[in-house]
């Protein structure tokens, strides 16, 4: 197998975006003659004609638009393996990119948090609160280099290693509105549906466990409403407007002080798996320490 000239696929992909030879040249800061040169040299690897030259300027032949796709890649690799060398030869200088939601973040996340920064005090990070699967799509651009969440057990993508942390304990509560009911003792199921509940969206894992097991029971779960924030349902819970579910250490603090109060229901417990999850292959070894206090503890 011949030897592949990464700068002639670089120089190929630069003139494929810009249409021009001239306008590569200049970007790649060379001179026309060597982009020409180039082109030319890559096409008598390949045995093939890259571009077509017409009145309206060059274009893409069928065989280039098919060794574009492949150039495409080479760079995103070569760009991808450059920003890794330059993390791991500047760590301590390095912004650490984390997606947290806010529940999480509240009582879990600081924590660790802690102990990284008494180790790396002078390395910056940029924490993002956005949905899961938006989170995610982040971490797969390497726009994060890390995610803490509770949805994540059944991503599937090669490309991202989740690790389970810890399984989190969950509860109904109400305010006062409802403590009659709290005070009941545990209740049955049905009895449960009665209410108007507020519980996470439908898309979400946690929202599957819950709906299993009252299947277990033949009931079918229809909340009076649902959401994707636990700030937004906490608001909403503590406001009367029903029972809502709950992650138990996001509400501490309310129900220690009596502003919500824990409904029992004769279903199983629900745990709530949080996760850890970071590209698989460009992950600096910042990125590996902060990941490993997580998992240590």
């Amino acid at each position: 197998m011949n030897n592949i000239d990464l700068n002639l696929y670089k120089t190929f992909f630069v003139v494929a975006n810009c249409n021009s030879f001239t306008k590569a040249a200049e970007l790649l800061y060379i001179s026309q003659p060597a982009v020409t040169q180039a082109i030319k040299k890559l096409e008598e690897q390949l045995n093939t004609e890259l571009f077509s030259r017409t009145s309206t300027g060059i274009h893409l032949t069928k065989t280039g638009e098919i060794v574009y796709y492949y150039a495409e890649h080479l760079c995103e690799l070569l760009e991808a393996n450059v920003n890794l060398l330059e993390e791991i030869n500047d760590c301590q200088s390095k912004i650490l990119n984390v997606g947290v939601p806010t529940h999480i973040g509240t009582f879990y996340f600081v924590e660790f948090l802690k102990k990284f920064n008494d180790k790396h005090n002078n390395v910056k990070v940029n924490i993002v609160n956005k949905k899961s699967d938006e989170m995610i799509k982040m971490l797969l651009k390497r726009e994060l280099d890390v995610v803490i969440d509770t949805d994540m057990i059944d991503i599937v993508d090669s490309t991202i290693k989740v690790h389970k942390l810890t399984d989190l304990e969950s509860c109904f509560v109400c305010n006062k509105k409802y403590k009659a009911v709290a005070d009941q003792g545990v209740i049955e199921s049905n009895e449960l549906i009665k209410y108007p509940l507020i519980l996470p969206s439908k898309t979400t894992s946690n929202r599957k466990m819950i709906d299993l097991f009252f299947r277990k029971k033949n009931i079918v779960l229809n909340p009076l409403i649902e959401a994707n924030s636990s700030s937004i349902s906490r608001g909403i819970i503590k406001q009367g407007i029903g029972i809502g579910w709950m992650i138990k250490d996001f509400i501490k603090d309310d129900l220690e002080s009596k502003k919500l109060y824990e409904v029992k229901v004769n279903i199983e417990q629900v745990l709530v798996p949080l996760s850890i999850a970071y590209h698989a292959k460009y992950t600096s070894p910042i990125v590996k320490e902060f990941v490993n206090i997580f998992q240590t503890n």
